[in-house]
């Protein structure tokens, strides 16, 4: 699409630009799209997604972010997926939910599994199962003690859960979210919670601020006639949400973005950086490590999967 296009798309906003250098990186050995990415020890890890021939593999891709190089691990505990959500903290890496392939009318291919990774160690450990249904393409965070889950699929929900790690325990919180959609993004910026984006009948343009005490406050919405499908990630400076779908609506055919937008939470204010250099991706991933947001991966409007792997200094 192009930085004339998003332009276009975004001008009715005055969205300011702000220019990135982006670096090239190592090709990934093989192109993934909705996996799970996070980062510990300098290595960044794809979890689940699918490859090019539609199956999903049951190794992790990994990534030296000190030398640049990729390689894959042996086969992982967990059942193969797409869209799980996973979630950083200091006792471990927490991850599953997703969903198996198959009929999407069928409970039985949302899964509802619930681990944790120790990646120093290498060691898997099940814990509870998630409680609700809804479990494909959900976010996750972590507020210093629980991991919260939100905004999943099997039927569309409002509810949000917390699991509590010392107890190994799942509840329903009190206060719903305020978005009832699929495939959003979230991310935690300088002790900030933010979610948003996703899709339900239309793709949408929501951004909001979680606090700890539960309740929800409206942020500027993010750049563009929405979308879902995005990657995201944040330094401890800003949220970085980059490419996505936009399914359409009444006045439009639908589109993919190639975009790489930033967040400040101080200002409240979007800003545009830049495209994706091998063009409109949907389903890829993004991870920051240290002041470097590590973006690329996923897959271009016709299904084809990139391999591409990129970095932004923030």
């Amino acid at each position: 699409m192009g930085l004339l296009a998003v332009l276009m798309i975004v001008a009715c906003q005055r969205v300011p630009e702000e220019p990135k250098v982006i670096h090239a990186c190592a090709e990934a050995p093989a192109g993934r799209a909705c996996a799970m990415c996070f980062a510990a020890d300098g290595v960044i890890y794809l979890a689940g997604g699918r490859v090019q021939n539609g199956s999903y593999p049951g190794t992790m891709l990994c990534y030296d972010t000190e030398n640049d190089r990729w390689s894959e691990t042996a086969t992982i505990p967990l059942t193969p997926r797409v869209n799980g959500t996973v979630c950083t903290t200091e006792q471990g890496v927490f991850m599953g939910l997703g969903f198996a392939g198959g009929s999407v009318h069928m409970d039985s291919t949302y899964l509802r599994d619930w681990w944790k990774f120790e990646p120093g160690t290498g060691t898997w450990t099940q814990l509870a199962n998630y409680p609700a249904k809804q479990t494909a393409a959900a976010v996750s965070w972590y507020d210093g003690q629980k991991v919260w889950v939100a905004c999943g699929f099997n039927g569309y929900t409002q509810e949000v859960w917390q699991y509590d790690i010392a107890t190994d325990c799942w509840k329903k919180a009190g206060e719903e979210s305020p978005i009832r959609v699929m495939s959003a993004v979230a991310a935690k910026c300088d002790g900030r919670y933010f979610i948003g984006t996703g899709f339900h009948n239309i793709s949408h343009s929501y951004w909001y601020e979680w606090f700890e005490d539960g309740h929800w406050e409206k942020r500027s919405s993010v750049p563009g006639k929405g979308r879902h499908n995005a990657a995201c990630s944040a330094t401890d400076k800003a949220v970085w949400v980059i490419g996505g779908w936009h399914y359409g609506d009444s006045l439009t055919t639908g589109f993919y973005y190639d975009d790489i937008l930033r967040y400040s939470p101080t200002d409240d204010q979007w800003t545009l950086c830049g495209t994706i250099p091998c063009g409109v991706t949907e389903n890829g991933v993004a991870c920051a490590v240290g002041k470097r947001v590590y973006f690329g991966l996923g897959e271009d409007k016709n299904g084809q999967l990139h391999r591409e792997w990129y970095y932004i200094e923030d």
